[in-house]
């Protein structure tokens, strides 16, 4: 007889269970894509938007740390964001999104005979080759440049707290970069399919959102092969030798470039930024957008 709690036993199922029922949902639009007359683009927004609310929900009900939850004073930072910069930004990613897989109908590159499962490991994997090499950048490079690029990045290391909503704070100019650079032009130069990439941004946008998940999902062995929220923590750790785990889908680049940093079960201390960081305060909005435009030399 299960003598556990209810609250407990909901947290096991969700541990081991949410993400591969994740899955069998992304894995069920699949089959409709390659089955059924759907656009894809309707498969694509609806498998989002379910994944989205379900998180929504079990973060409310189940959150890990609670800490890392959203508080009125950082639900008023969100909504300035979402006000004056990330309303603009999701807006223009799921523009881009949609224009990529209008464009992959209508391409004819190098990948567009091969086999489907080939495009689409070809497109994860110069997908995430570009996206971490990018945020390494954004993070490591010194000079001129890199401060730029960082100071383009820095918004969403901000907050010192890790929730699903957080996941839309970063700066217009970090999500023009990734999207332009790592998605739309390998995939005008590859000439994918539609239907691979409406499975790609499925799967993209799957594990952006639940790497941002302040609830306790883990991936076991699966955290060398995709990045989740017990690798993206880390990332958002305020210790700098601990915020590595630069991919946003696979852990691949990670694991050969020696940044992967996983410790399973474990929560980081402290996210966000130190004060001797000389960043403004996650607050302070307009000051967080002005950073590209006035530069960061700190």
């Amino acid at each position: 007889m299960n003598t556990s709690p209810p609250g407990n036993l909901a947290r096991k199922i969700v541990r081991w269970g949410l993400y591969p029922a994740s899955w069998l949902l992304l894995l069920g639009g699949f089959h409709l894509i390659w089955t059924t007359p759907i656009n894809p683009r309707l498969i694509w927004g609806a498998s989002a938007g379910i994944l989205a609310v379900t998180y929504l929900i079990t973060e409310w009900l189940l959150p890990y740390e609670k800490r890392w939850s959203m508080t009125l004073r950082s639900f008023w930072a969100d909504v300035k964001f979402a006000a004056v910069n990330t309303g603009f930004v999701v807006g223009v990613s799921a523009g881009l999104a949609l224009f990529a897989i209008h464009i992959s109908g209508d391409l004819n590159g190098p990948a567009h005979n091969w086999a489907p499962p080939l495009q689409l490991l070809a497109c994860l994997l110069i997908f995430e080759a570009i996206n971490y090499a990018i945020h390494r950048c954004m993070h490591e490079m010194r000079g001129p440049l890199g401060r730029w690029l960082w100071s383009t990045h820095a918004a969403h290391h901000l907050p010192p707290r890790l929730y699903l909503v957080m996941h839309a704070v970063f700066h217009p100019i970090n999500g023009l970069i990734i999207q332009c650079c790592a998605i739309i032009l390998p995939i005008w130069i590859m000439g994918y399919r539609q239907e691979v990439v409406t499975m790609f941004l499925m799967i993209n946008g799957m594990h952006g959102l639940i790497s941002h998940f302040n609830v306790d999902v883990r991936m076991g062995w699966l955290n060398y092969v995709f990045v989740g929220p017990e690798l993206h923590r880390y990332h958002h750790s305020a210790r700098i030798a601990e915020c590595k785990n630069y991919g946003a889908t696979l852990s691949i680049y990670d694991l050969i470039f020696g940044t992967l940093v996983y410790h399973p079960g474990i929560p980081p201390q402290d996210l966000g930024v130190f004060p001797e960081s000389g960043l403004p305060k996650y607050e302070n909005t307009f000051a967080v957008l002005a950073l590209p435009l006035k530069g960061y030399s700190t």
